[in-house]
């Protein structure tokens, strides 16, 4: 008994159970920061699945966009070349108009 109370009251062992214990504490510490990191890079990898979906689907977009505005472009093009014909008409038109109109007052 008195040997117990011996190895009690020596600070050695107390030592050593504190060395123990903090042994433990690390190891499960260390279980858990691994757990932790494996679901961060799940949730980085899905992130990063869900990143490259939604820049394919808007880079898709911009594609689209850009055929619509060549479109667009082509139309205005092809309008403006129809105002100018339609311009030239009405310009002949008017000249002949005038003509007749000063042969009449003549």
């Amino acid at each position: 008994m008195q040997l117990a109370q011996e190895i009690a009251n020596s600070q050695a062992v107390w030592a050593v159970c504190c060395i123990i214990l903090a042994a433990a504490v690390i190891r499960e510490m260390r279980k858990e920061n691994v757990e932790r990191e494996r679901q961060l890079q799940t949730a980085n990898d899905v992130a990063r699945a869900e990143a490259n979906r939604r820049e394919e689907r808007l880079l898709n977009h911009l594609d689209r966009s850009n055929e619509i505005q060549q479109e667009t472009s082509r139309t205005l093009q092809s309008m403006q070349s129809t105002l100018v014909t339609v311009e030239n008409r009405v310009d002949r038109m008017e000249k002949k108009l005038y003509r007749k109109k000063v042969d009449e007052n003549e």
